[in-house]
């Protein structure tokens, strides 16, 4: 362990981390988290390194890469290579491209669901008033869902 960079036993690093103890362990089995400095007792000294590739597995995660792709991202990355770079970015591009497509899904729900929300609103309003609730326009929920355009094959 070097002179002035901060370490955290792995306590520590999970509470700074969001990730549990066991899953800390778990990512070290698995290889993602490589040669995890020990003090003179055999404790885990978490640095910035470690700190940083905590981060990047906690963002490739969160966007859905698998253990396996994961894995394999970390160890091209290792390698260090230049003929992995492709590889790495198209890694990361597919994964940025799947996360889009899911913030644009993620983008129609919370549209359906703010509508159908302020249908219940209405419809709570009116009853507390004594009226009837207005029945729900499921036409009000095309903008959500809209359908694609069907090609036509020549």
């Amino acid at each position: 362990m070097k002179g002035m960079e901060k370490y955290w036993n792995i306590s520590r690093a999970a509470e700074n981390t969001g990730f549990s103890v066991a899953t800390l362990r778990f990512y070290e089995q698995e290889g993602l988290i490589a040669d995890v400095p020990r003090d003179n007792s055999g404790n885990r000294c978490y640095g910035e390194r470690e700190q940083a590739r905590l981060n990047s597995i906690r963002c490739l995660r969160a966007a859905g890469l698998s253990l396996a792709d994961m894995k394999r991202y970390f160890s091209l990355t290792e390698e260090g290579s230049e003929e992995t770079l492709r590889v790495r970015r198209e890694i990361l591009q597919r994964t940025q491209e799947n996360l889009l497509a899911k913030r644009d899904e993620l983008k129609r729900c919370l549209r359906f669901l703010g509508i159908k929300i302020a249908h219940y609103d209405v419809a709570i309003e009116a009853v507390e008033h004594g009226r009837k609730a207005p029945p729900f326009d499921p036409a009000s929920l095309k903008t959500c869902f809209p359908r694609k355009k069907a090609t036509t094959k020549k």
